[in-house]
Protein backbone atom coordinates (compact mmCIF):
# COMPACT_ATOMS: atom_id res chain seq x y z
CA UNK A 1 0.00 0.00 0.00
CA UNK A 2 1.61 3.57 -0.70
CA UNK A 3 2.31 5.72 1.91
CA UNK A 4 1.29 9.40 1.72
CA UNK A 5 4.43 11.57 2.77
CA UNK A 6 4.59 13.33 5.97
CA UNK A 7 6.37 16.35 4.33
CA UNK A 8 3.87 18.67 3.11
CA UNK A 9 5.87 21.32 1.08
CA UNK A 10 10.01 22.33 0.53
CA UNK A 11 10.85 25.45 1.98
CA UNK A 12 14.29 26.62 1.30
CA UNK A 13 15.54 23.50 0.44
CA UNK A 14 14.13 21.66 3.93
CA UNK A 15 11.19 19.70 3.61
CA UNK A 16 8.39 20.80 6.20
CA UNK A 17 7.12 18.14 8.01
CA UNK A 18 3.14 17.55 8.92
CA UNK A 19 2.03 14.72 9.69
CA UNK A 20 -0.18 12.86 7.12
CA UNK A 21 0.05 9.35 5.77
CA UNK A 22 2.40 7.83 8.43
CA UNK A 23 1.53 3.40 8.52
CA UNK A 24 2.41 1.51 12.19
CA UNK A 25 3.57 -2.11 11.13
CA UNK A 26 3.34 -4.13 14.09
CA UNK A 27 2.97 -7.93 15.29
CA UNK A 28 -0.39 -8.83 15.78
CA UNK A 29 -0.60 -11.61 18.95
CA UNK A 30 -0.79 -14.15 16.84
CA UNK A 31 2.72 -13.27 14.97
CA UNK A 32 1.46 -11.79 12.37
CA UNK A 33 2.51 -8.55 10.73
CA UNK A 34 -0.50 -6.28 10.26
CA UNK A 35 -0.19 -2.58 8.72
CA UNK A 36 -2.69 0.21 9.63
CA UNK A 37 -2.70 3.70 9.41
CA UNK A 38 -0.79 4.84 12.70
CA UNK A 39 -4.09 7.27 13.68
CA UNK A 40 -6.46 4.48 13.63
CA UNK A 41 -3.69 1.78 15.38
CA UNK A 42 -2.65 4.88 17.77
CA UNK A 43 -6.63 4.99 19.26
CA UNK A 44 -6.75 0.81 19.19
CA UNK A 45 -4.02 -1.29 19.25
CA UNK A 46 -2.48 -2.24 22.68
CA UNK A 47 1.48 -1.75 21.79
CA UNK A 48 2.46 -2.90 25.23
CA UNK A 49 1.02 -6.04 25.02
CA UNK A 50 2.94 -6.37 21.48
CA UNK A 51 6.28 -8.77 21.15
CA UNK A 52 9.05 -6.98 19.32
CA UNK A 53 8.51 -5.86 15.58
CA UNK A 54 12.05 -6.53 14.76
CA UNK A 55 15.23 -7.78 17.35
CA UNK A 56 17.97 -5.74 18.67
CA UNK A 57 20.99 -6.18 16.17
CA UNK A 58 24.09 -8.04 18.22
CA UNK A 59 27.14 -6.62 16.84
CA UNK A 60 30.24 -8.72 17.49
CA UNK A 61 32.91 -6.84 19.77
CA UNK A 62 30.99 -4.55 21.78
CA UNK A 63 30.81 -5.28 25.50
CA UNK A 64 26.87 -4.66 25.85
CA UNK A 65 24.32 -7.08 23.78
CA UNK A 66 20.39 -6.77 24.11
CA UNK A 67 18.80 -8.37 27.06
CA UNK A 68 15.37 -8.79 29.10
CA UNK A 69 14.31 -6.16 32.22
CA UNK A 70 11.79 -7.86 34.23
CA UNK A 71 9.37 -5.04 34.81
CA UNK A 72 7.01 -4.70 37.82
CA UNK A 73 4.66 -2.63 36.26
CA UNK A 74 3.89 -5.55 33.33
CA UNK A 75 4.80 -8.33 35.24
CA UNK A 76 6.78 -9.84 32.73
CA UNK A 77 10.01 -9.56 30.80
CA UNK A 78 10.97 -6.33 28.44
CA UNK A 79 13.10 -6.79 25.66
CA UNK A 80 15.92 -4.03 25.74
CA UNK A 81 19.17 -3.42 23.21
CA UNK A 82 21.69 -1.21 25.65
CA UNK A 83 22.46 -0.17 28.35
CA UNK A 84 21.16 3.33 28.34
CA UNK A 85 17.49 1.91 27.06
CA UNK A 86 17.87 -0.93 30.61
CA UNK A 87 18.76 2.33 32.53
CA UNK A 88 15.20 4.13 31.47
CA UNK A 89 13.11 0.89 31.62
CA UNK A 90 14.58 0.88 35.12
CA UNK A 91 13.18 4.44 35.92
CA UNK A 92 10.01 4.03 33.84
CA UNK A 93 9.15 0.98 35.77
CA UNK A 94 9.20 2.85 39.14
CA UNK A 95 6.91 5.58 37.51
CA UNK A 96 3.57 4.90 39.05
CA UNK A 97 2.17 7.47 36.49
CA UNK A 98 3.38 3.96 33.49
CA UNK A 99 1.10 1.04 33.43
CA UNK A 100 2.82 -0.63 30.43
CA UNK A 101 6.38 -0.89 28.85
CA UNK A 102 7.38 -2.27 25.79
CA UNK A 103 10.70 -2.53 23.88
CA UNK A 104 10.53 -2.16 19.74
CA UNK A 105 6.72 -3.02 19.62
CA UNK A 106 5.67 -0.59 16.34
CA UNK A 107 7.48 -0.05 13.16
CA UNK A 108 6.25 3.51 11.48
CA UNK A 109 6.63 3.88 7.94
CA UNK A 110 6.01 6.67 5.39
CA UNK A 111 7.43 7.88 1.78
CA UNK A 112 9.87 10.39 2.23
CA UNK A 113 8.93 13.08 -0.39
CA UNK A 114 12.36 14.56 -0.68
CA UNK A 115 13.97 11.30 -1.79
CA UNK A 116 10.41 9.61 -2.92
CA UNK A 117 11.72 6.42 -1.02
CA UNK A 118 9.53 4.69 1.48
CA UNK A 119 11.54 4.87 4.75
CA UNK A 120 10.57 3.46 7.89
CA UNK A 121 11.87 3.64 11.90
CA UNK A 122 11.96 1.59 15.11
CA UNK A 123 10.99 3.41 18.34
CA UNK A 124 12.92 1.37 20.97
CA UNK A 125 10.51 1.42 23.53
CA UNK A 126 7.01 2.51 23.87
CA UNK A 127 5.54 3.57 27.31
CA UNK A 128 1.62 3.58 28.33
CA UNK A 129 0.37 6.01 30.95
CA UNK A 130 -2.45 5.70 33.43
CA UNK A 131 -4.29 8.68 31.13
CA UNK A 132 -4.28 6.26 28.13
CA UNK A 133 -1.66 8.16 26.57
CA UNK A 134 1.53 6.91 24.74
CA UNK A 135 5.28 7.33 24.59
CA UNK A 136 7.32 6.46 21.73
CA UNK A 137 10.93 6.32 22.45
CA UNK A 138 14.50 5.95 21.26
CA UNK A 139 17.56 5.69 23.64
CA UNK A 140 20.55 6.62 21.47
CA UNK A 141 24.26 6.20 22.77
CA UNK A 142 25.06 9.30 22.67
CA UNK A 143 23.60 12.92 20.69
CA UNK A 144 23.46 12.50 17.24
CA UNK A 145 23.77 8.94 16.75
CA UNK A 146 22.15 7.37 13.52
CA UNK A 147 22.85 10.73 11.63
CA UNK A 148 20.74 12.52 9.21
CA UNK A 149 18.21 9.45 9.13
CA UNK A 150 18.03 9.35 12.67
CA UNK A 151 16.90 13.04 12.55
CA UNK A 152 14.63 12.79 9.91
CA UNK A 153 12.99 9.87 11.49
CA UNK A 154 12.74 11.86 14.65
CA UNK A 155 10.99 14.41 12.99
CA UNK A 156 8.56 11.90 11.67
CA UNK A 157 7.93 10.13 14.58
CA UNK A 158 7.29 13.19 17.07
CA UNK A 159 4.99 14.76 14.67
CA UNK A 160 2.88 11.20 14.43
CA UNK A 161 2.98 11.14 18.38
CA UNK A 162 1.92 14.57 18.48
CA UNK A 163 -1.55 14.02 16.08
CA UNK A 164 -2.33 11.30 18.12
CA UNK A 165 -1.42 13.48 21.39
CA UNK A 166 1.39 11.14 22.33
CA UNK A 167 5.08 12.82 22.98
CA UNK A 168 8.59 11.44 21.92
CA UNK A 169 11.50 11.17 23.21
CA UNK A 170 15.32 10.55 22.04
CA UNK A 171 16.83 9.93 25.54
CA UNK A 172 20.94 9.41 25.72
CA UNK A 173 23.42 7.78 28.15
CA UNK A 174 25.29 11.02 29.76
CA UNK A 175 28.59 10.41 28.93
CA UNK A 176 31.10 10.21 32.40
Amino acid sequence: MPVASPFASVEDGCPTLVFSGVEAVFAAPGGQLMQQRFLDAAGTVRFEDLQPVSAFPVVPGRRWGPGWWWSATTGRHVVHGSVAMRLQLMLLDRDPDVTGLAGRPVRLVWRDQSEGRVRSWVPQLFVRYTDGTGLLADCPARPGAGGVRARRAAEVVEAACAAVGWAYGAWCRRSR
